[in-house]
């Protein structure tokens, strides 16, 4: 693929940030230009809940060689004192595409995961004509009943508050932490897998380590918006997809994952064996491997490690 079009694949190599402007505000997105010909349409980067542009570090090393990433930070959908002024999935969609329109990228291809997934699936549904291949990873039409609860929770603490700093000490927001990664991941699953407790361990440690309340943050990044229609009705048709998911994860289920899919025409669906939740985080060597395949059309069979299915 030539570097033209877009400014992006005309630019220097390597990762740069922008400062994106968005209806009243701003926000941050990096973006990372291979050193040598890209090998695919850039990859808009859809990451979960708490997540940063900062956050997909061991992807980049596997992939930045030879695809164009484009990471948004996007707006939280709540914000403290503000919450009439909350966004929504379309708010949050048109601030993706907004990134990809002011960085002059009509063609692109999408990955989202957890509650990236929703953008994702909406950009696809609506933009079919700019979306070359869409790839989503820890996808429910609803959050699971513990996860429901976990945030009901968070939004009563938050109604307690005036701010999310509502964890007055460390272990407060440890005992925060714990218990948001605890319904997050498979901590069965974790005692038997090291790279599951390892990423869970990550996970763990980032969010102890905020000043702010990690459930009350995780509520108002995209955690409230999860009980509102995650999954949007009419499907996607005419994008090459493929969904997948981690065979322990309990957060959003095989099952769930699959539902997703059956909902896109012609999708693959994948379970990638030993991952939980934090698949990219957990077996990130054959997440990105997963990736780069599913982007270039290579022959999925290939993968040892996943299960494959075709949907309808």
């Amino acid at each position: 693929m030539t570097r033209q079009g877009s400014p992006l694949l005309a630019a220097r190599a390597g990762a740069c940030d922008h400062r994106i402007p968005w209806r009243a505000g701003h926000y941050p997105c990096r973006t990372v230009v291979p050193h040598g010909p890209a090998s695919a349409e850039p990859l808009l980067v859809l990451g979960g809940g708490l997540q940063t542009r900062h956050s997909w570090a061991r992807f980049e090393r596997h992939v930045a060689s030879r695809l164009p990433l484009v990471i948004p930070d996007l707006p939280p959908a709540r914000t403290p004192g503000r919450t009439a002024q909350s966004l929504n999935w379309d708010d949050l969609t048109d601030a993706a595409l907004h990134a990809l329109d002011r960085l002059r990228i009509h063609r692109f291809a999408v990955l989202g995961v957890s509650s990236g997934y929703p953008i994702g699936y909406r950009l696809a549904q609506r933009h079919p004509d700019r979306v070359t291949r869409l790839m989503l990873f820890g996808a429910s039409p609803r959050p699971a009943p513990r996860l429901a609860e976990l945030i009901g929770k968070g939004l009563r603490r938050e109604a307690g508050t005036r701010s999310p700093r509502s964890a007055e000490s460390p272990a407060d927001r440890l005992r925060s932490a714990r218990e948001l990664v605890g319904v997050l991941t498979n901590t069965e699953a974790a005692e038997r897998h090291l790279l599951i407790r390892a990423a869970g361990r990550v996970v763990l440690d980032q969010l102890a380590a905020s000043s702010d309340d990690p459930l009350i943050r995780y509520v108002h990044d995209r955690g409230f918006l999860l009980l509102h229609d995650p999954l949007p009705p009419g499907g996607v048709r005419g994008v090459p997809s493929l969904v997948g998911v981690g065979e322990f994860d309990t957060a959003t289920t095989v099952a769930d994952n699959r539902a997703v899919a059956a909902t896109i025409s012609r999708a693959t669906f994948i379970v990638m064996k030993n991952a939980d939740h934090l698949l990219h985080m957990e077996r990130d060597a054959d997440f990105a491997t997963l990736v780069a395949l599913f982007l270039d059309g290579g022959p999925l069979g290939t993968l040892q490690h996943c299960s494959i299915e075709k949907m309808p």
